[in-house]
Order: C-alpha cells, then sequence, then structure tokens
C-alpha cells in the first residue's frame, strides 16, 4: 500500500506539490499528530502554517489555490490509509483507490463510468473497492468547498445509484456553504454520505439545522447521512461486509 497516496496534482506542479506534501507530513509527525486527527485540522495546518511559506503575492496566491485542492486529497487519502492500516478487517477487505488509477483497471473503470460514443467520468478522486467481489461500492469526491462542485456530484450520485454504487463527498466546508437550502437538500436527498472534516464546521451545521429543523419526524435519519471524519469507518465496515 506504499503507493496508494502516490496521488499526480491536476492543476499543480510535481515540484510544487512533493513540497508541501513533505510540509503536511513534516508538520504532522513533529506536533505527534495522527493523518486522522491532522484531516480535522487541515484548513489550520494548510492556512495558518504551509501556506505563509510561499509569501503573500498574486502569482503565489493563484499557485497555493491551485494546489491546496491536491493537497487535501493526499491528506484525505493518508487518512483513510492509516485507518485501513489499523484495522485488519478493513485492510483485507477494502481497497481505496486514487481515480487517476482506473486507467489500469478496466473493469472498475466500467462499474463508475457511463457509455455515449465515449466513456464519461464521475469527479472521482478516490474508489472504495470491496475486494472480495472486486466491486466499487461507492466513489469519493473531495473538496475544501462546495460551489458548483456539488450539484455535479449529486448528478453522479443519481447515475451511479442505479449500479449500487454511492457517493461520498468530503469537504471542510471553509465557506460555510453547507447550510444553504440547496446544499441542505443534495447533501440529505441525494448524496450518501457527506463527512465535514472540520469537527468545529460540523457540530455549527448540525446546530444550524437542529434549530431550524429539529421538530421535523424525520430530521434525525436525514442528519445521519452528515458525519465527522472519525465516523468514517464505520461506513468502510459497511462496504467491507456487503459482498458475503
Amino acid at each position: 500500500m506504499s503507493d496508494v497516496c502516490d496521488i499526480k496534482p491536476r492543476f499543480c506542479s510535481e515540484k510544487i506539490f512533493t513540497m508541501v506534501k513533505q510540509l503536511y507530513d513534516d508538520y504532522v509527525r513533529n506536533n505527534g499528530l495522527s493523518f486522522r486527527l491532522a484531516i480535522e485540522r487541515f484548513e489550520d495546518i494548510t492556512e495558518g502554517g504551509i501556506r505563509l511559506r510561499f509569501g503573500t503575492d498574486r502569482s503565489t496566491d493563484q499557485m497555493w489555490r491551485s494546489c491546496k485542492g491536491s493537497l487535501y486529497e493526499y491528506a484525505v487519502c493518508r487518512a483513510l490509509n492509516e485507518i485501513l492500516l489499523d484495522d485488519p478487517l478493513l485492510l483485507q477487505q477494502i481497497n481505496i483507490i486514487h481515480g487517476s488509477k482506473l486507467v489500469f483497471n478496466s473493469d472498475l473503470r466500467d462499474q463508475v463510468s457511463m457509455k455515449n460514443w465515449s466513456d464519461i467520468f464521475p469527479d472521482v478522486d478516490f474508489v472504495i473497492v470491496n475486494k472480495v467481489c472486486n466491486k466499487a461500492m461507492a466513489i469519493i469526491s473531495c473538496k475544501t468547498s462546495l460551489r458548483e462542485r456539488l450539484t455535479e456530484t449529486a448528478f453522479w450520485s443519481k447515475e451511479l445509484k442505479q449500479r449500487g454504487v454511492e457517493v461520498i463527498f468530503i469537504t471542510t466546508d471553509k465557506d460555510n456553504e453547507m447550510t444553504l437550502d440547496i446544499n441542505r437538500y443534495i447533501v440529505m436527498h441525494v448524496l450518501d454520505y457527506t463527512i465535514i472534516t472540520d469537527t468545529n464546521r460540523y457540530n455549527q451545521i448540525i446546530n444550524e439545522w437542529r434549530k431550524k429543523y429539529g421538530h421535523k419526524p424525520d430530521f434525525n435519519i436525514m442528519i445521519s447521512k452528515i458525519i465527522v471524519f472519525s465516523n468514517i469507518a464505520q461506513v468502510l465496515h459497511k462496504y467491507a461486509h456487503k459482498c458475503q
């Protein structure tokens, strides 16, 4: 599993990406954190520490925005990999494959793509695979902010649900967009799971919704689909037993 998180950046140079990954890894180790705890502090670690290493001019700011998304993918991958390594059952049953590596696996590629003259792929950062039956259980999309990306993820959720493939959206929600009504509807009624990696932000979201909608009879069912990162192991265990 040594190359699981060998992610190729999409909008960041290899040189800069290698540097920011090393800075992130160094911060985690030097502060005695696990990668699971570090992902909960991603915004503080990156904006309050790593970002300051690169200066403040406009070109640097653009470079940082281009690289931060790939660094978030990497941070999520390191945290997920740590969960698998610490759980023998999950390690035996589950693979988490980066989307860029689907090109080497035609079977999994066919499970998550639409065919219409050519293969059309979802915004898939990772695929969760049950190794026993070689089946894609879910795709993961990681974004620090929502913007129009949540709507795209919702589209793929509806398409993939017909094939038994779930969709997980992982975000810090750094721009506080989750509680907008359209986004609330998507995460409650369309996506299978939404994971807020910033625990403080998660609590703010749930508290706001509880004040507004806590009287609704299905409220507790709806918010059970929005979870903190520390609870993702429960979701992975569900996928681990799905083929049995």
